[in-house]
């Protein structure tokens, strides 16, 4: 017979319901409160593995009986939402005592009691108790199991520590006449400091729009960031010399102990852009530290979570930059069934839900995933941007996913959302340059490949067709071999363009029949392939004439 929590156990829960709900990450917002007040009752009335979609549309959201899922995804939608307003409100006290947590594929909640297991040598694993368990020896409170996905399952947990502000003394005081009066602290000194505030806050909110990333917030040094649960921890200081700003960053590794990244920042002349620079700097360290997928975070956690199967969706989208790097096939399929199997788990992932459209998307112009449904695509880009509307990869995707469609425009329009939101600027300058913003997109993508060499060299494909349109044929062939995947289509169809036009027709053909070997129906419909590369059709005219020079079509 199942058993509810009793006595002091059951009032710790309730007591942290009260908590949890009073919190700001809740604001107020009934229908949240509501929701998560009616979760938590059942579960403790014993009735957790009752709930299910249905009982949650009519008791909680006053839908009619006969509710179908299908149509109606209310349920899916608040249920995500409440799951990761919980995350944000315990990555705010992550010493709480009790925590409330909504795993992944189930309504019932569990509830995490005592500290986590600190044995450096072995992933966390939480205490929770089993509202399904039945108790060893007759009654008494529910007894408490090891159950969860451990801690490392989940996203990195990453601290910001306050910037500072460090203000120049000039040399000359020292020598100064004996009596003369000691510099006074100046504006600049001032206007330091407000800038080294300003960047903390907004990294802070940077930060904390990044997909997985767990923000601990308030911690003033780095061994208090540790002691807090926080393996990654940021500090920075800045220096405001007359109108020349200098910031400095560092990334410390707390589990090994050591400072794994770091990066200076000058900008000269910031008198009157001083907000400007701020938000461009803060931008640039979010997306050199935690953007999906090749934020140095992210590369840490890659490199040591890639020798076990993907415990979580986290560990399936560190996946990606492997292959983006390879194309393998024998990866990419592993991935295709990766993503399927957590999807079925929280459909309402929306990181993941972005991730695998894009997934189907660019696997498509490979043999191994020429066969992809893109219509299924397009539905996952939209389901993840009604899911996630501030997450910048969501509307990146959907871009893609419709300039591939051949809708430009609205592509054109997605990839701008994405630029507001913020997100990785080098898929963001990718993007806008197919949809046919040549000069601002390859902008973006010239100024990220100076931020980090660690870029996918399919990025070279929006180069080659910018230098196709302008006529430079060397510069083209020169960044479609630096794409250097023989199983992307794209790589192929770059080469026998550029070599065609340049004359070499015996090797532009020879790239033909590999683009045809890895897209047959190229050979049929070769206008139809290039018109999902861009949305220009000056420049789809012109390939596809190079094509036909090179035996395609």
């Amino acid at each position: 017979m199942k058993r509810s929590p009793q006595g002091a156990q059951r009032a710790a829960f309730v007591a942290e319901l009260e908590r949890v709900v009073a919190s700001p990450v809740f604001g107020g917002s009934a229908r949240q409160i509501r929701l998560l007040r009616f979760v938590v009752g059942e579960t403790l009335a014993g009735r957790g593995a009752e709930l299910r979609a249905p009982l949650l549309a009519t008791r909680v959201f006053e839908r009619p009986e006969g509710f179908d899922s299908v149509e109606d995804s209310i349920v899916r939608v608040e249920m995500s939402k409440l799951r990761r307003a919980l995350e944000r409100c315990y990555a705010a006290s992550p010493a709480a005592a009790v925590r409330i947590e909504l795993p992944r594929g189930r309504y019932a909640p569990v509830f995490v009691t005592g500290p986590a297991a600190t044995d450096p040598a072995q992933p966390s694993v939480a205490l929770r108790p089993s509202m399904d368990s039945h108790p060893a020896h007759g009654p008494g409170p529910t007894s408490l199991r090891s159950g969860g996905i451990p801690d490392s399952a989940d996203g990195p947990v990453v601290a910001i520590l306050p910037f500072t502000s460090i203000t120049a003394v000039s040399t000359s005081s020292s020598a100064a006449a004996p009596g003369s009066e000691p510099p006074e602290p100046g504006a600049t000194g001032t206007r330091g400091c407000t800038v080294a505030r300003g960047l903390t806050d907004r990294l802070g909110d940077l930060f904390v729009r990044a997909p997985r990333v767990r923000v601990l917030s308030r911690a003033a040094t780095l061994d208090e960031a540790e002691a807090r649960g926080a393996r990654y921890v940021v500090e920075g200081c800045v220096r405001l010399e007359r109108s020349a700003l200098r910031v400095t960053v560092k990334l410390h590794d707390t589990r090994r102990g050591i400072q794994v990244w770091g990066r200076t920042f000058d900008r000269p002349d910031v008198d009157d852009r001083l907000f400007a620079v701020e938000d461009e700097i803060a931008r640039e360290i979010t997306t050199l530290l935690v953007t999906l997928p090749l934020g140095a975070v992210h590369a840490i956690e890659s490199e040591e979570r890639s020798v076990h199967p993907p415990r979580s969706a986290y560990e399936v989208l560190l996946r990606f930059p492997r292959w983006l790097a390879t194309f393998d096939p024998d990866l990419q399929a592993a991935l295709e069934e990766h993503c399927a199997r957590f999807l079925d788990l929280d459909p309402d992932d929306g990181a993941l839900l972005a991730y695998s459209a894009f997934f189907q998307v660019l696997s498509s112009w490979t043999a191994a995933g020429r066969d992809h449904d893109l219509r299924q695509a397009e539905g996952r880009a939209r389901r993840a941007v009604a899911l996630e509307p501030k997450l910048a990869n969501a509307h990146q995707v959907l871009a893609f996913v419709l300039l591939d469609a051949g809708d430009g425009p609205a592509a054109l329009a997605e990839a701008e959302v994405a630029l507001k939101l913020g997100g990785p600027l080098m898929f963001t300058g990718f993007l806008l340059t197919l949809a046919g913003d040549w000069e601002r997109g390859t902008a973006i993508l010239g100024k990220h490949q100076g931020w980090t060499k660690r870029y996918p060299g399919v990025v070279h494909h929006a180069l080659a067709l910018y230098a196709c349109r302008r006529g430079d044929y060397a510069a083209a062939l020169s960044d479609a071999e630096a794409i250097a995947h023989p199983t992307l289509a794209w790589s192929a169809l770059d080469r026998a363009v550029a070599l065609a036009r340049l004359g070499r027709l015996a090797e532009a053909r020879a790239a033909g029949c590999e683009l045809a070997a890895i897209l047959p129906e190229v050979a049929r419909a070769p206008r139809g392939v290039v018109s999902r590369m861009t949305a220009d059709q000056a420049l789809v005219d012109d390939l596809v004439e190079a094509l036909a020079l090179a035996g395609v079509g």
